[in-house]
């Protein structure tokens, strides 16, 4: 009798907790609704900015790796470098032109890196989150008609990125 008693409890209890979750959710609901509605244009334009933020991302991608890339090879070398130091002969100077060489390399690499793929991984993602923060501000949260939806992707072109 015990058991029977502590069940209907926890589902008493569960439904108690289920409709309190609901009034909870009524004034988010009621704000969501207050939002304005996303006109035609609008839509269009939402539509094209998720178009943009898409290449963006691709283009940060591509950014990411050949930074991530660059910086994989100057760990390489750098691995490279203490490997030889550590095992060659101070007297062998074809060793010390090589070790010379590879010093120089790594220091290209890295140059390449602080001038050029550092800069351009941080402008891609700079681009990337200002249209994001745009798209945000203009179209996240709001109500989209279906009807208007459907018109708003007829004949859709959008401007080049």
């Amino acid at each position: 009798m015990i058991g029977a008693e502590l069940t209907r409890a926890i589902r008493q209890a569960g439904l108690c907790a289920l409709m309190l979750a609901g009034f909870g959710a009524l004034p988010q609901a009621a704000r969501a609704q207050s939002a304005p509605v996303l006109t035609v244009p609008e839509i269009r334009s939402c539509i094209c900015q998720e178009q943009r933020i898409s290449s963006l991302r691709n283009v940060t991608a591509q950014k990411d790796a050949d930074y991530k890339s660059r910086q994989a090879q100057s760990k390489d070398l750098s691995t490279q470098i203490d490997k030889m130091r550590a095992t060659m002969d101070p007297t062998d100077t074809m060793a010390q032109d090589q070790l010379s060489e590879l010093i120089d390399l790594r220091a290209r690499v890295q140059q390449q890196i602080r001038e050029t793929a550092l800069p351009a991984l941080q402008q891609a993602t700079n681009a990337l989150n200002a249209q994001v923060q745009s798209y945000n501000a203009a179209c996240a949260n709001r109500t989209i008609y279906d009807s208007d939806d459907v018109t708003a992707h007829q004949n859709l072109v959008c401007p080049a990125p």
